[in-house]
């Protein structure tokens, strides 16, 4: 029953497709632009043997559309597996539901008010859909943060966009805390969430962008605090700029939460892109866990390297490499291979 309703559901959307490639990713008038984009993967593990093979990883169904002169609504839906354990064992599924769910304003200068369901404005990863993301899964420290899906909550975001030299954009959200690796669930408190981002121009070919992110939330005995900070340089050539392109990010998160489920950790993530031919991408990473914790937590440090083609920004094929060191005796090794693809309305990534 529940594969009938995905299937009528991605059928409902693909009806709509032919009218949408017409439009812009706003859609046409007040009709939405609709796009499908979905993940397929087949990994071989050393440890994991159960998620093995061949897999749906995702599909994301979006639809974006103005809704009158002072709104814009952006509805993200996700296909996604789901394990479960039944009667002793584990169960494996899909689940389908709505991933992000707002409006915004679109009419009040240098501000932009948001509210609905979003990703917080944490850090530079946290609210990168799955296939936007650089590499084929969320990393170690992301994870280990925020938990598989990234902090994505219910509530308010308040951006305003100050008048300076460079571009520079303050963003203060209020959301309802859920999210069961911060945070014990209470209907009636509130977390802050609060991101300062600048980006610069250092040459017509060079960009330099500089983060810092705060999270806070405290009700009766229970308190969560998570910093962040990230840099990111990206260089492409205004000349032959589709033969190379060098991409360089660092980020750095600590969580500490207090009372029921207490933890303190830190950890950073470094990784480097580097476009080597047209369509051509080749990336490694590292990932550490261990900062400023407490004497009871394990280090965890990961490796990895990835190659993508890339021929268009519709379509592309990743190769990956893990390998995970998490105080298992041996350390886990992973070969990835991902297809991305989308369809119909295409909206910009981030940045």
């Amino acid at each position: 029953m529940k594969n009938l309703f995905y299937i009528s559901i991605l059928l409902l959307g693909s009806n709509t497709f032919a009218q949408s490639l017409s439009d812009n990713s706003r859609g046409n008038g007040f009709n939405p632009a609709i796009g499908l984009n979905a993940l397929t993967i087949y990994k071989n593990s050393s440890r994991d043997n159960d998620h093995d093979g061949f897999s749906l990883q995702e599909a994301e169904l979006q639809f974006s559309a103005d809704v009158d002169a002072y709104f814009r609504a952006e509805a993200t839906f996700a296909v996604h597996k789901e394990h479960h354990e039944e009667g002793g064992e584990e169960e494996h599924g899909y689940a389908f539901e709505p991933e992000e769910v707002f409006a915004e304003t679109i009419s009040i200068p240098d501000f932009t008010v948001k509210l609905g369901k979003f990703y917080a404005q944490f850090g530079k990863y946290n609210m990168v859909h799955s296939h936007a993301q650089p590499f084929i899964y969320r990393g170690l420290v992301q994870e280990y943060m925020f938990g598989e899906e990234g902090l994505n909550e219910v509530g308010v975001s308040v951006s305003y966009l100050a008048p300076l030299p460079w571009y520079s954009d303050l963003t203060v959200q209020f959301l309802q805390p859920t999210n069961e690796e911060l945070f014990v669930e209470d209907p009636h408190s509130i977390t802050t969430v609060a991101n300062l981002k600048n980006l610069w121009d250092l040459s017509e070919s060079l960009t330099l962008e500089w983060g810092l992110s705060g999270l806070y939330f405290e009700e009766q005995a229970e308190k969560s605090t998570v910093l962040g900070t990230d840099l990111t340089l990206k260089w492409r050539p205004v000349k032959k700029g589709k033969y190379s392109s060098f991409v360089w990010s660092t980020e750095f998160i600590h969580k500490d939460v207090q009372g029921t489920n207490e933890v303190k950790n830190g950890g950073y993530s470094t990784f480097l892109r580097y476009q080597f031919a047209p369509r051509w991408f080749a990336q490694a990473q590292y990932e550490f866990l261990g900062v400023a914790k407490d004497e009871s937590i394990a280090d965890q440090n990961a490796y990895t390297a990835l190659l993508a083609f890339v021929p268009t920004e519709f379509s592309a094929v990743r190769m990956q490499y893990d390998e995970i060191h998490d105080g298992e005796d041996r350390p886990e090794k992973r070969v990835s291979l991902q297809l991305s693809f989308s369809i119909g309305a295409h909206p910009a990534h981030q940045y």
